[in-house]
């Protein structure tokens, strides 16, 4: 069991680590502009005042996971860390799942469990309820 822990607290460093690294990346490429903005700040801010419905329309911002399709933008750039960071510990309990399997099988069912409920809630699936 040790060991699972050690494994699974090592990836969920190391994913932290990179995932901070992308967001400053990410960060850095929108106010440089080094990466084009779907909706560039100045556009961004006469559009802050629309409710919802009248917001995307205006501004063609994607919803669920359109937003993959944006990127290679800007301002959506930095998306792909905050998803490496909501993935983590899904990423973490899979590296130790067959250890886990192995020497504490009502760990691995907890492990298992919550990677449904995480992937059940990341697939829009409880949107609905």
């Amino acid at each position: 069991m040790e060991l699972a822990q050690q494994a699974f607290a090592r990836w969920v460093s190391a994913g932290t680590r990179i995932a901070l690294a992308m967001l400053i990346a990410g960060y850095a490429a929108y106010v440089t502009g080094l990466l084009q903005a779907h909706l560039p700040p100045e556009a961004l801010a006469k559009l802050w005042h629309l409710p919802l419905a009248d917001y995307l329309a205006t501004s063609t911002a994607p919803t669920g996971w359109s937003w993959l399709a944006l990127a290679h933008r800007g301002d959506y750039f930095n998306y792909l860390g905050i998803g490496l960071l909501c993935t983590i510990v899904m990423l973490a309990y899979l590296r130790v799942l067959p250890q886990l399997v192995r020497s504490a099988r009502a760990h691995a069912l907890i492990a298992l469990l919550e990677l449904a409920v995480l992937l059940a809630a990341a697939s829009g699936l409880l949107h609905s309820i």
